[in-house]
């Protein structure tokens, strides 16, 4: 087993020693919350409120990975998450049963999210939820769109191969601690890079810069394509986000998501996996999380953890 530096090695035991709950609401409110604002002593602006942020393709469980399958890795995403304890977790590829097993054991989180609606709901078919932490964020309001060129409100509509579109997952939340607001994007575009890929990329951005001016925004995602050169993180960066791992003051890990359950040395080129900011956000660190067990990785892809300021 080895891990990062940064943070404690992963630990078998009471971490996740948590009797199976049923599957928690996706909208379920917190409520009766004390809004108090983190001023300055001296009667200035606010501090700067931290949030962290992970994006993770935590591998469908249908997929016929052998000793790599979702019974096999599943404690390991979620002592990935629990670990990282991020605010804000966009996930991708998550089926139905994932979500009721990382509802079970992660009780600090709650979920906000569709399916996609592929294959009547079925097979490959996917959630790209939000999973958040209850005692520090409360949606206000959440929806999904579909990346189709003709019908963005369901599972249907035509252009694409299979007319079903891929899909964008969306909140806005209330930060309990210091009154703001913010909003949480969350996304898995198609393998097939080109104009479908820029497209989306171009639609999730428009998105992004129709919001009220000067909110803070955050896209998490697996794009499936390497950030830095591909046309669409240039189409994704070009009307106001900002690629946390290039604004981050630190940066840990390597330059690459995509591992195939290898090792970093082994992992495929480039980022794929990012997470986007826009407005007053600052960005403390970037890591990419290479945390394993017994060389057992807990997906396909690196999560990759954000340690974002709410300015």
């Amino acid at each position: 087993m080895a891990s990062s530096e940064r943070r404690p090695p992963l630990r078998r035991g009471g971490l996740l020693s948590v009797a199976a709950a049923a599957l928690a609401a996706g909208a379920v409110l917190a409520g009766g919350a004390t809004i108090v604002a983190s001023q300055r002593a001296d009667g200035g602006a606010p501090e700067p409120a931290p949030l962290g942020v992970m994006t993770f393709n935590i591998r469908t469980s249908s997929g016929n990975d052998g000793d790599n399958g979702w019974p096999h890795r599943r404690a390991l995403v979620a002592e990935t998450i629990a670990r990282a304890a991020p605010d804000v977790a966009g996930l991708q590829e998550v089926l139905d049963e994932q979500i009721r097993y990382l509802t079970a054991v992660l009780p600090d989180y709650r979920w906000l999210g569709a399916d996609r609606g592929l294959n009547g709901g079925t097979g490959l078919s996917e959630y790209v939820p939000i999973f958040y932490r209850h005692d520090t964020l409360i949606p206000i309001e959440s929806g999904t769109f579909w990346l189709s060129p003709t019908n963005a409100d369901g599972p249907t509509g035509t252009g694409w191969r299979r007319n079903v579109s891929r899909i964008v997952t969306w909140a806005r939340f209330h930060h309990r601690a210091t009154g703001r607001r913010l909003y949480v994007f969350n996304t898995h575009l198609t393998l097939r890079r080109g104009p479908r890929q820029t497209a989306s990329a171009a639609t999730i951005a428009s998105r992004v810069a129709a919001l009220p001016a000067g909110s803070p925004v955050i896209v998490t995602g697996d794009f499936n394509a390497i950030a830095e050169v591909s046309e669409t993180w240039h189409e994704a960066t070009a009307h106001g986000l900002r690629d946390a791992w290039l604004d981050a003051a630190e940066r840990l890990g390597p330059a690459r998501t995509s591992s195939d359950f290898r090792p970093p040395d082994q992992a495929n080129e480039g980022r794929i996996d990012w997470v986007l900011v826009g407005g007053p956000i600052g960005v403390r660190s970037v890591e990419t999380v290479i945390d394993h067990e017994d060389g057992r990785y807990p997906s396909d892809h690196y999560p990759v953890l954000a340690r974002l300021e709410l300015k």
